[in-house]
């Protein structure tokens, strides 16, 4: 068993209210959800708005499973005696479902739309307006610091792991030296190409080429020994033709209209949060990024802290792999937020 028998299988259909710009109606989005509540405050109580909140949003190709050694290191420090704790599969991840736009806009898998998918999970399971403090990692990340700009009066606090902007990202592609950046990356670029080359080539062996790209993503100490039941769900999940779609419209969007999106937020200057920010990176992140410190001290009003967790041994799978040094830091953080 992967996860404490206090996290519940939560189904929810919702359509999520667009903040801005929605476009016409589109079919409802189906979340599936793992959520915590401490025994001592039983689902559906009074006192719901003062519960403790967070939100954990996995990245590609994962779905929540990612998140069963955070969940074991939350426990350890008895977080979950006093925090709710929701963990999604990303709508068009795992068992969640999204119907990709039919206009070629991309749109309904932007981090936007997403985000906005996101919170109104936690409407339904809280109340209208409930806030919370969220952590992402990889497109989770991305998918949470759109909505801590979308959703300014809903988000106490961000956590971002193994990340730095989308356009940021795809500025050091071009100018990396060596170009050693975009051929690590190559997923970015390949993953967003018009249907249907990737899902035809993906498609005619999907269970080699997610294995490949777990193991490859795995540092030393951790490959070949993340959790079997882990590993199988995120491999298993792309025999799914939806689900494969899904996250090939997520890399898309992100090479097109989230980036329209954050050219929006540039002109408004809009690009900064108004919470807290805690950023947690590997070494081997750091050594492709060598400015993530100062890029992010430019996008927080309210306090940023960035910490590199792991050693030379860890990967790209931070909440599994350096969960260890990673969870301590996340927690003193959220203390430091909600008294």
């Amino acid at each position: 068993m992967l996860f404490p028998e206090s996290f519940q299988k939560v189904f929810v259909t919702l359509n999520a209210a667009k903040s801005i710009n929605e476009p016409a109606a589109t079919p409802p989005v189906k979340i599936f959800a793992l959520r915590h509540s401490p025994p001592q405050s039983p689902l559906l109580t009074s006192s719901e708005d003062s519960r403790k909140v967070l939100l954990l949003l996995h990245g590609y190709p994962q779905n929540h499973t990612l998140y069963y050694e955070t969940v074991q290191e939350l426990s350890k420090a008895g977080i979950l005696n006093h925090w709710d704790v929701v963990i999604p599969d990303l709508p068009g991840y795992g068992r969640s479902t999204k119907i990709p736009s039919m206009d070629g806009s991309h749109y309904e898998n932007s981090k936007r739309a997403i985000a906005a998918d996101c919170v109104a999970l936690i409407d339904t399971m809280y109340s209208p307006g409930k806030r919370f403090i969220v952590a992402g990692h990889d497109r989770g990340a991305r998918v949470a610091y759109r909505m801590a700009k979308d959703f300014r009066d809903r988000v106490l606090g961000l956590c971002l792991m193994e990340i730095i902007p989308t356009r940021m990202m795809f500025e050091k592609m071009h100018s990396s030296n060596g170009h050693q950046l975009t051929l690590d990356t190559y997923h970015w670029i390949f993953l967003a190409q018009p249907p249907t080359l990737p899902e035809t080539l993906i498609g005619a062996s999907s269970d080699y080429y997610f294995s490949h790209t777990i193991e490859s993503w795995t540092g030393p100490r951790h490959r070949g020994h993340l959790d079997p039941i882990a590993v199988a769900s995120w491999v298993e999940q792309y025999r799914n033709p939806a689900v494969l779609t899904g996250s090939l419209e997520d890399y898309r969007a992100g090479a097109s209209i989230d980036l329209e999106h954050d050219e929006e937020d540039e002109k408004l200057r809009k690009t900064a949060v108004d919470c807290p920010i805690l950023v947690l990176h590997t070494k081997k992140f750091k050594a492709q990024h060598e400015d993530v410190a100062v890029i992010w001290d430019s996008l927080g009003s309210k306090g940023v802290t960035v910490k590199q967790v792991g050693d030379d041994q860890v990967g790209h799978f931070l909440p599994i792999e350096a969960a260890a040094d990673a969870i301590p830091e996340m927690i003193s953080w959220m203390n430091e937020i909600v008294q």
